[in-house]
């Protein structure tokens, strides 16, 4: 009896044992249950949140491009080439005020200067005028002379005053000029010349070589008034007295009376009296300076850099290069007609 009663007792007991366990399961089981549906939730609220953040994310890139094109668009409509808001200029500053004027001012020296620049019965022309045609041309508009400047140095400071584009009037280019311009590559290069009075540099010679007594120049020597050579005298011939003249040909005339010993300019002018003036031949006596050069150049305001890029561009594009003879053998004819005309 004993012994069936312990084992009653025992299997009572494991039944309330499993029926805790059995009830501990239920509720773990409802605990994953319910982790699980949160877990399913939370995933399932995040994707969508993912989704309409991707969704919004699209919208606002498409507004975005939408704002963006009508910007173009704004942007587009304020080009040079509308008539409303600032127009930004299609061409250089220096370039862009020429083209809205429609023409090309020159600086032109008041007195003729064959054969680079002449008025012929109301008309100019002339190597200078050529050029400055040629550029006006190439820029699409016309081309206006101004002529009142009366030396080459005031021709200078009508381009550095920028009452001119620019000037082409026979300018040499120097240092000194070169402070205040800017000037164009050459577009001719001549040696410097003496024109002398045979009967004065015998005078002065007195046995010496002519190489020595030009090197030691002394007595008068003509130079025109307000031009480079008054500076290049200077520095050539230290000993020599300067004497200024308004004109070239008042400078030979003097020469041709004696009144001064040498005329010193560039070797086309010196070689344009022998060519002119065959009367005067035996009075007078030519020499080239090996040693020196002349360089002609267009001369342009200090702040036109794109205006002298296209002169310098239109230079080297030149087949011809000109020379002194090239250029007195162009215009002899020039001269011949003046020869006839004279009385």
């Amino acid at each position: 009896m004993c012994q069936k009663t312990t084992i009653h007792n025992v299997s009572a007991a494991e039944k309330k044992v499993e029926t805790k366990r059995a009830r501990a399961d239920q509720w773990i089981g409802v605990q994953l249950l319910g982790l699980a549906l949160t877990l399913f939730l939370v995933i399932t609220l995040g994707c969508s949140d993912g989704a309409q953040a991707a969704a919004k994310g699209a919208a606002v890139g498409a507004a975005t491009a939408t704002a963006s094109t009508a910007s173009a668009g704004s942007t587009l409509s304020r080009s040079p080439s509308s008539s409303s808001g600032s127009a930004v200029p299609a061409m250089p500053p220096d370039v862009q005020r020429v083209l809205d004027k429609g023409k090309l001012t020159v600086a032109v020296l008041g007195q003729d200067n064959a054969p680079f620049f002449m008025d012929e019965a109301g008309q100019m022309s002339g190597l200078d005028i050529q050029l400055a045609r040629t550029l006006a041309d190439q820029l699409g508009v016309s081309l206006e002379i101004t002529r009142t400047a009366q030396t080459f140095d005031q021709v200078v400071d009508m381009v550095y005053g920028q009452k001119a584009d620019l000037a082409i009037s026979k300018i040499s280019r120097t240092l000194k000029r070169a402070q205040r311009v800017r000037f164009s590559r050459p577009y001719l290069r001549m040696r410097q010349g003496l024109l002398v009075n045979r009967l004065q540099m015998a005078e002065q010679t007195q046995g010496r070589s002519m190489v020595a007594t030009i090197r030691d120049l002394q007595g008068q020597v003509g130079v025109i008034k307000g031009s480079s050579y008054v500076g290049f005298l200077k520095q050539k011939f230290p000993q020599a007295s300067i004497v200024e003249y308004p004109t070239w040909e008042d400078i030979v005339e003097a020469v041709v009376q004696g009144d001064i010993l040498a005329a010193y300019r560039d070797e086309l002018e010196i070689k344009k009296v022998v060519r002119t003036r065959p009367d005067v031949a035996l009075q007078l006596q030519t020499i080239a300076l090996t040693d020196t050069q002349d360089s002609l150049a267009v001369v342009l305001p200090w702040s036109s850099s794109h205006l002298l890029a296209f002169v310098d561009q239109y230079l080297d594009t030149l087949t011809a290069q000109y020379t002194v003879d090239a250029v007195l053998d162009e215009y002899a004819d020039y001269w011949v007609t003046q020869r006839l005309q004279q009385p």
